[in-house]
């Protein structure tokens, strides 16, 4: 199960979740439609939070994470992970 991330994506998973975080995928924390970060890697997580890198933890029932889509990418000048 070597699925790759696409861009723009809703992680919702375990399995999605440690995909981003072992691609050092940077990735944007939203509550009720509002971002709530800077886009950053996942550092760690279990079933309840997830922390992001500058050490901010959110639990996963009150937000959404998603990875930067392609424009996103351009906006925060983050490079391709591949």
């Amino acid at each position: 199960m070597n699925e790759t991330l696409s861009h723009g994506r809703e992680l919702k998973t375990d399995t999605e979740i440690r995909q981003a975080m072992n691609a050092k995928e940077p990735i944007l924390v939203f509550q009720d439609r509002m971002r709530l970060r800077p886009a950053l890697p996942i550092i760690g997580y279990n079933d309840d939070i997830v922390k992001i890198a500058d050490g901010t933890t959110f639990l996963r029932t009150a937000t959404s994470f998603f990875t930067l889509s392609d424009e996103e990418k351009v906006t925060y000048n983050v490079s391709s992970s591949k």
